[in-house]
């Protein structure tokens, strides 16, 4: 398979990375590197460690080794609450929104490590620019809201952070195909406002298609990395993959 060798400008490198929930490791010596300003994705099965990625570089795993840096900064040496004054805006499976809170007051809390003299208010049309159903559902409590909605919540909540790096796990999990499209509409707007994306997606063609490079990860490891159009039409990825 011809893979991509990633341009000058890494700000994202993990190396040898193994992650441990105390037991067998899940993630085995997992190395990637990505650049500022790419749309990444990785992809696998349910148990291929993808998720367990994501938590290592937000400082949450409790057992790891090897190397994970962004902009210089050791993440593993990070405490997870330090992890988004670097930069990075992590949107985790399953939405996790604070639902006995307005749809407002979620997007505010993404804002917390932000300078004080932070323009909340700009910030907050910026959201609602992006998702305008938000702006009509600001007051409203955001547990009554729709999956759809939920998550449209949580991932405004991260740009609130204005960062440079959006991770996004699994974020069409569970939703109708018509919102997932609209999602990814505004993954790519997000992505062409500047923002470097990390995407792990359940949805391996909507992936493909979004994405500019991809990992392949299989049982905690990388299998292949590469062009992601490239990878859309590997035989060995259309049949473990997209059914093809």
């Amino acid at each position: 398979m011809n893979t991509t060798t990633p341009q000058a400008g890494t700000f994202l490198n993990i190396d040898n990375l193994s992650a441990s929930y105390g037991g067998a490791w899940v993630l085995q010596d997992v190395s990637l590197t990505m650049n500022e300003g790419e749309f990444l994705a990785i992809i696998g099965a349910n148990t291929a460690g993808k998720s367990t990625l994501l938590k290592a570089i937000s400082g949450l795993m409790p057992k790891t080794k090897g190397e994970v840096t962004f902009l210089g900064n050791d993440l593993l040496k990070t405490p997870a609450h330090i992890v988004p004054t670097l930069g990075i805006a992590h949107v985790p499976e399953g939405r996790h929104v604070f639902t006995e809170m307005t749809v407002e007051e979620n997007l505010r809390t993404g804002a917390f490590t932000r300078e004080k003299t932070a323009n909340i208010p700009d910030a907050l049309a910026r959201i609602y620019h992006l998702f305008p159903r938000l702006k009509e559902r600001r007051t409203q409590l955001a547990g009554t809201l729709s999956g759809g909605e939920q998550q449209m919540v949580a991932v405004g909540r991260g740009m609130m952070l204005d960062p440079r790096l959006l991770i996004l796990d699994e974020p069409s999990l569970g939703l109708a195909p018509i919102v997932v499209e609209e999602m990814h509409e505004r993954f790519h707007e997000i992505h062409k406002s500047g923002v470097s994306v990390l995407l792990v997606e359940q949805n391996v063609s909507l992936a493909l298609e979004s994405a500019e490079r991809a990992y392949v990860m299989s049982s905690g490891q990388i299998e292949f990395e590469g062009d992601a159009k490239v990878l859309a039409t590997d035989d060995r990825i259309r049949r473990a993959y997209l059914g093809i």
